[in-house]
């Protein structure tokens, strides 16, 4: 009896499209993302023609806050605070910035307080620098008609962090 092979279907983020992918093929990708309001507001990456949260990648060997408080600096230019995490989720996508890669990844979004600093875009990478704009401090009554690249409701998600409705979903 032959070995099966593994797959599961990584989606684009940016078309929709999707491709059926070999489990070998997976980079693993723990991630953090935060939410920071402040004053009505909602602090967003505008990234292609939408939005994303600050936050990304784990690097081998960070905690969750250390790697949360790291991209939100670099993405953002902010320092902040972390507070609960109200979210927990995974995807399998296609990266629109490293040609034939693929993740898996554990998404943990937190509630971010008392931003500190100035917005910027010097702790961008290379490749953010070829689709990512400075953050943009959206009023929480737009983000409803706003286009996310992410796989989760994310104005659902804003919503929950302004009431402070800090459930957990796994």
């Amino acid at each position: 009896m032959a070995d099966e092979i593994r797959t599961v279907v990584c989606t684009n983020r940016l078309n929709g499209e999707t491709k059926e992918v070999p489990v070998e093929q997976l980079a693993f990708r723990p991630s953090a993302y935060g939410i920071i309001i402040q004053d009505g507001k909602v602090l967003l990456n505008p990234a292609w023609d939408g939005y994303d949260f600050p936050g990304g990648g784990i690097d081998k060997g960070e905690s969750i806050r250390d790697g949360l408080l790291r991209e939100v600096k670099e993405e953002t230019g902010l320092s902040v605070k972390t507070g609960p995490l109200i979210y927990v989720g995974e995807d399998f996508f296609i990266a629109n910035y490293i040609p034939d890669t693929y993740f898996h990844a554990l998404l943990y979004y937190f509630i971010c307080t008392d931003p500190e600093g100035e917005i910027s875009t010097d702790g961008f990478a290379e490749y953010e620098k070829k689709y990512m704009k400075k953050s943009e401090w959206i009023p929480l009554q737009k983000t409803g008609g706003l286009k996310f690249y992410n796989p989760v409701n994310s104005p659902a998600l804003i919503e929950k962090a302004a009431e402070g409705s800090y459930t957990v979903n796994l």
